[in-house]
């Protein structure tokens, strides 16, 4: 069993190995290098100049060529603030960006140009790091590095458990210990959009439920990211099919110019890693990322140190990056994973404690996304972008237990099989009028296949399964939108929009305004504005929900439903302190209608309090009379990374609340009211050389626990099984939730090739939060399930 004091043995072990050979003191260098362009109309700049100042205080300087591209060799490793300067654009300063013996530094730098025309511009430190790649969202957003990814507390490498630190997020409403789903303002995890490349993909995790947008681990990868951005409400008007949030992943390009291999092993996965040119006279580049369970590369040996459930996992990811002389630049891409778990149990009634212990499962899920992007540049303003991608998610579940009565046969009492294919199509144009005005117009088109098949058992008595959805077929969705950036001045700016959705499944459709408006009052302070539409259709399968028994007649009376529509209001206040710190203060309020209720009058079910497929089969005839609405305050002050630390702290402050259909106002599943994150960590030159990197990271979380509905004790007892208060619905809500996460990290920097060592503690207490409450049948109490507990994470990595 590999527990904690095994992990930090190995830890010191091969910190020892990689640290104990003696060395002459060396100066280890690398390469650093990029590509700027124009934010809005994404040309090549040429004649930037880059100036590198070094930790030693040497100043590297580079410019840019015709193609945009800049090169800075035989820089130290270490981490350098690199100033990025062109006459009539506002400068791009980056502090502490880290450089590795291991890997060349790639930037991608974006300026924007000065309504001021041609005037010079002065070099500060005001260069919003947290601040969105897209330069049309104004609120509510903000980018994320793999940098974070890696250095945030028991983040594991995960874009989602990164997005949890942040304001807006809450981790409550389900397992928050084992799945990296993410409750936004008060909205159930279905309401996120997932992008890749400017497209929307499949929810991109392992063990992901159908219909829902997280998981136990994420299918990405840090090898092959870029810098993404991430949205908390009042989208730009280019987003659609979404209505709590956005995640709009970037892959990076392989190195064009020099081959590059990296290799992980850890306790969630053995990682390899390559990229590259493909020729020495061709631009063109690959990067390439493979990911297996380690888990099952133990059990394969004869080891199972998960237990009788195992996890079994893989993904790839890839980009290939063919950029042209005159045809524009050509990408192909791709993300894809399988993961299968199972639980068997034993054919003997005399080791089962409990009734729950005759039974089993199977599960087995597929996952992928092949795309191909092109940009081509029609001016020195303008440019349209294609991409075109085929989906598959597939997924198939099979739940028995085992009959003592009959010579223990197996007996099937749920069974699952659903697969989505989808072909999708977006482009779009981008026209930089002026240093004033840019607008942005494009359309998407879906074309979704789709075969469900649900059936289960609703009591052990039951000859048959009951059939919940036996449908097949496929649909389209079309969006279209506009998008209108206009720089009133250097400190006013104002987006606006509109995005269009038409379901054809059953004709739904919406037209959704979008309006924001930024103000900078000073150059430390701005306040912002926005408001908008937003709706999201169902998952598909929702609408063919039926209802039969063997040949009955069969009915879906969900298929005509309109789709959920939400209005996004939300007021910014952000204040810069200092040169490295700012303080970023939101508050919202959103009006959820049109929202699908359980006809039942006296049903409290509602697609507000739905997290995955399995809970839509509790809703078989729906109306859209449910409205709802979650209002709150969001709360951001941080100390960027910085001479070797950095830390922050977000806290949210709301309520989440709807109508039922019987008229009256209730919690929804994910009204927790609060959540804190503090985090911070501090960095240490460390060795001879002083090349090497410790670092120290720790994190706090305080949030309202899990909403649940109180359980009648003595009824329970007098029938035998849970009897709940169903005039509380969701009134009760679980003791508080706390976690203390910690991680440390040793970068070794030896020559042409970096060494990372890494361990990460969750929930380092081992304090057992609750996850909810249940009727004991064998003992007449109300017990607690509780969640994961402690769970470390080890991994080591070499790139070279």
């Amino acid at each position: 069993m590999i527990t904690i004091k095994n992990i930090w043995a190995i830890l010191l072990f091969v910190i020892m190995l990689l640290s104990g050979v003696p060395l002459l003191a060396q100066e280890l260098n690398q390469t650093v290098k990029g590509k700027v362009r124009d934010i809005d109309s994404k040309q090549e700049l040429m004649g930037v100049n880059v100036l590198i100042k070094t930790e030693s205080g040497a100043l590297i300087g580079a410019s840019t060529d015709i193609d945009g591209h800049f090169k800075a060799a035989n820089v130290p490793v270490g981490r350098h603030r690199i100033e990025i300067t062109y006459l009539g654009y506002e400068p791009v300063v980056m502090n502490s960006v880290l450089l590795t013996s291991g890997k060349e530094l790639f930037l991608n730098v974006d300026l924007t140009e000065s309504t001021l025309a041609l005037e010079a511009v002065v070099v500060t430190a005001k260069h919003d790091k947290a601040a969105p790649l897209n330069e049309m969202a104004t609120v509510s957003a903000r980018s994320f590095s793999v940098e974070e990814t890696s250095r945030y507390a028991a983040s594991l490498y995960d874009p989602s458990r990164m997005a949890q630190n942040y304001a807006g997020v809450t981790i409550s409403g389900g397992s928050s210990d084992l799945f990296n789903e993410i409750i936004v303002r008060g909205n159930s995890p279905r309401g996120i959009l997932w992008r890749m490349e400017g497209v929307e993909i499949p929810n991109p995790n392992h063990f992901g439920a159908m219909g829902n947008s997280g998981g136990g681990i994420s299918m990405l990868s840090s090898s092959t990211l870029s810098n993404s951005d991430f949205y908390t409400g009042a989208f730009p008007a280019e987003f659609g099919n979404a209505t709590s949030g956005v995640f709009d992943l970037n892959l990076r390009n392989g190195n064009n110019e020099k081959r590059e291999y990296a290799f992980m092993f850890g306790l969630l996965g053995i990682e390899l890693a390559a990229e590259g040119p493909f020729s020495e006279n061709s631009n063109a580049s690959y990067l390439v990322n493979y990911r297996y369970s380690t888990l099952s590369a133990l059990e394969a040996v004869g080891l199972n140190p998960a237990g009788d459930v195992l996890p079994k996992y893989q993904d790839l990811s890839f980009k290939v990056n063919l950029p042209t002389e005159n045809a524009g630049v050509f990408s192909l891409f791709g993300l894809g994973g399988s993961n299968t778990a199972y639980f068997e149990p034993e054919k003997d009634s005399m080791v089962w404690e409990s009734d729950d212990d005759r039974y089993g499962f199977d599960e087995n899920q597929d996952v992928g996304t092949i795309g191909l992007s092109h940009r081509y540049l029609l001016s020195d303003r303008s440019y349209i972008k294609t991409v075109a991608v085929a989906s598959h998610e597939g997924y198939r579940a099979e739940g028995y237990y085992y009959d003592e009565d009959q010579d223990y046969d197996r007996v099937v009492d749920e069974d699952y099989r659903f697969v989505n294919n989808t072909l999708r199509l977006t482009s779009s144009y981008t026209n930089k009028l002026n240093a004033r005005n840019t607008i942005k117009a494009g359309f998407i088109l879906s074309h979704l296949d789709f075969s469900f098949d649900a059936r289960l058992k609703e009591d052990d008595d039951d000859e048959v399964l009951k059939t919940f959805l036996e449908n097949s077929g496929n649909t389209q969705m079309l969006q279209g939108y506009i998008h209108w950036k206009n720089r009133l001045s250097d400190n006013l700016t104002l987006n606006s929009g509109l995005h269009y959705t038409r379901f054809m499944l059953n004709g739904t459709q919406s037209l959704e305004p979008r309006l924001a408006l930024k103000w900078k009052y000073t150059n430390k302070t701005a306040f912002s504005a926005a408001v908008g539409l937003h709706s999201k259709p169902e998952h598909v399968s929702f609408y063919l929900i039926e209802e039969s028994i063997g040949d009955a007649e069969r009915k879906t009376p969900n298929k005509d439903l309109d789709m959920v529509k939400s209005m996004h209001a939300v007021l910014g206040y952000d204040q810069q302190l200092g040169t490295h710190m700012r303080l970023k203060v939101e508050t919202y309020y959103q009006h959820l209608y049109d929202v699908p209720l359980n006809a039942d009058p006296t049903s409290r079910g509602s697609m507000i309090n739905v997290a995955e497929i399995w809970d839509v089969l509790g809703i078989e005839e729906a109306n859209n009379n449910g409205t709802a609405r979650n209002y709150g305050v969001d709360l951001t002050l941080e100390r960027f990374f910085n001479n070797g630390y950095y830390f922050l702290w977000t806290g949210s402050l709301f309520d989440s609340k709807f109508k039922a259909q019987d008229g009256k106002t209730y919690n929804t599943r994910y009204n927790s009211n609060y959540q804190t994150n503090i985090l911070g960590g501090k960095e240490f030159k460390v060795g001879k050389s002083k090349n090497n990197r410790l670092a120290v990271n720790g994190k706090l979380i305080f949030a309202g626990g899990n909403r649940q509905t109180p359980i009648d004790l003595q009824s329970s007892i007098d029938k035998g099984e849970a009897v709940y208060f169903e005039d509380r619905y969701l009134e009760e809500q679980a003791p508080a939730y706390f976690r203390c996460d910690i991680g440390v990290n040793y970068k070794i920097n030896k020559k042409r090739m970096t060494h990372t060592i890494g361990i990460e503690v969750q929930n380092v207490t081992n304090r057992l939060n609750v996850d909810f409450t249940y009727f004991n049948e064998d003992t007449n109490k109300i017990d607690n399930y509780y969640q994961t507990g402690l769970f470390p994470n080890f991994n080591y990595r070499i790139e070279f």
